[in-house]
């Protein structure tokens, strides 16, 4: 039975595309990704090349799923790991298909890239995501326990409505030191990628860029 392929790409950097993704990538008939996913694999690419976008996304994942069950080798990129914060959860999410029926190819994601630049052991962190608007109070909740609970979080801001700073707002308002220690990680693995160490309340007046890590310390410390 053929399966359709969900390929991690990494972080950013072509340094982190594993061999697996590659060859997955360059025995494919068609590959469907951002932009910036596809820039990564243009010497893999053989077959069919489709851009995905937030616009599209629902009808190229139909389309991959259908040429799938087709015979075809389809593979989607999806940045980081497809299974935090990646596309598996969409592809899942549209019951086309089952996850018996996909083949995940793993990659790094930003959230470990982030562990390794800091230095974090984060199998003790709390994980979240927020992206793509995914903000319920359930998760808001969690953050909270989490801190209270004396773990450390590391979590993906969304760069349009929970973003580093209204996170920080949040956490003031929720009754957290302004001066809670928070480390913001922007583009890692690329060459603009920053590392800012603050708190909640030196953050409220910053903006970040899209593709960044944001991590609270549940215990305070010195100022930085």
């Amino acid at each position: 039975m053929v399966k359709l392929n969900i390929v991690g790409t990494g972080p950013g950097s072509a340094d982190y595309v594993t061999p697996l993704a590659h060859k997955t990538v360059s025995e494919a008939q068609i590959v469907i990704g951002a932009q910036r996913s596809l820039n990564l694999f243009k010497k893999d690419i053989h077959g069919e090349t489709c851009t995905l976008t937030a616009k599209n996304l629902n009808e190229l994942l139909k389309y991959a799923v259908e040429s799938t069950k087709n015979g075809k080798n389809v593979a989607i990129l999806s940045t980081g790991d497809p299974g935090f914060s990646g596309l598996l959860k969409s592809i899942l999410n549209t019951k086309f298909i089952a996850p018996s029926e996909i083949n995940i190819v793993t990659g790094v994601s930003a959230v470990q890239a982030c562990a390794a630049k800091l230095c974090l052991n984060w199998d003790e962190m709390g994980l979240l995501t927020f992206h793509q608007g995914n903000i319920s109070d359930a998760k808001k909740d969690q953050l909270i326990a989490y801190l209270k609970a004396g773990r450390n979080v590391i979590l993906l801001p969304d760069a349009k409505t929970f973003t580093p700073k209204k996170i920080a707002t949040y956490l003031i308002e929720e009754g957290f030191n302004p001066k809670t220690s928070v480390i913001i990680c922007e583009s890692l693995t690329l060459n603009d990628e920053k590392i800012t160490k603050s708190s909640l309340e030196r953050i409220l007046t910053t903006d970040f860029g899209s593709l960044c890590v944001m991590v609270i310390k549940a215990k305070l410390e010195e100022e930085i």
